[in-house]
């Protein structure tokens, strides 16, 4: 969404239009400005115009659009050219809105630890970003101040490529190489996936389901034809196999 958004919006005067209210933290902005930068950081995309910077933060069914078939409207980016609608079935995303001279402190604030991604991290780099944590290691993947960007089906997805039970205790971990190598493949492999106009979410109605375990609970593991099982933890569903994981 952040490589659409930088393409849609280009370097052009950008306003917004707020259809609904609770998106919005901090002052609405009124006036067109330029558009300066649009970057990721984590799971945030930044817009930097003039003055301003815009934090979008998608959650768990927000995205941004050109053509807009249906699902809930929250606001419209205002352009020269096609207007861009933020969808959002749940109501759950935000745009927060603050000086250009604010964002830096904004994500401090955050304590965002360094990203996996897109440049492949070592081994070392990830048993060093966990280390001293001693809970399970798929609760410790999703730890935004120890690895920025990882949410619940990245962790699952990547345990189980790693061939590692998700509940494997994070000292407990001897295979530092196969995740740091499934991690970044599991990645580039998804973000190519959704390139296009729009993301699909898996629990969209219509939306296929691209991931091996998460969501799959019952049908065969694609490895070993085991069933794949779903269990909590730190209340969120994990979906791993009992024979490729031992789990």
């Amino acid at each position: 969404m952040t490589r659409n958004l930088r393409a849609w919006l280009g370097d052009g005067p950008l306003s917004l239009d707020l259809v609904d209210t609770r998106l919005l933290r901090g002052t609405l902005p009124e006036d067109a400005q330029a558009v300066r930068k649009v970057w990721r950081r984590a799971k945030y995309c930044v817009i930097e115009r003039e003055n301003d910077a815009w934090v979008l933060h998608f959650r768990m069914t927000g995205k941004v659009v050109l053509e807009r078939p249906g699902g809930k409207l929250r606001a419209r980016l205002l352009t020269l050219g096609t207007p861009v609608h933020f969808l959002d079935a749940r109501c759950l995303g935000e745009l927060v809105v603050l000086p250009r001279a604010e964002l830096k402190a904004h994500f401090q604030a955050k304590h965002l630890g360094p990203e996996p991604f897109p440049e492949p991290q070592s081994a070392a780099w990830w048993e060093e970003r966990l280390h001293g944590l001693r809970g399970a290691l798929k609760p410790a993947l999703m730890r935004q101040d120890r690895i920025a960007g990882l949410g619940n089906i990245a962790a699952s997805e990547i345990c189980f490529r790693a061939g590692v039970d998700p509940r494997t205790l994070v000292p407990q971990v001897q295979s530092w190489d196969r995740i740091a190598d499934e991690a970044w493949a599991f990645l580039h492999e998804v973000i190519e996936q959704e390139s296009g106009p729009e993301i699909h979410y898996v629990n969209e109605a219509g939306s296929s389901n691209p991931f091996q375990v998460y969501g799959r609970a019952g049908e065969d593991c694609p490895r070993c034809g085991a069933p794949i099982q779903r269990f909590l933890q730190s209340a969120r569903s994990t979906f791993a196999c009992p024979r490729c994981q031992g789990a």
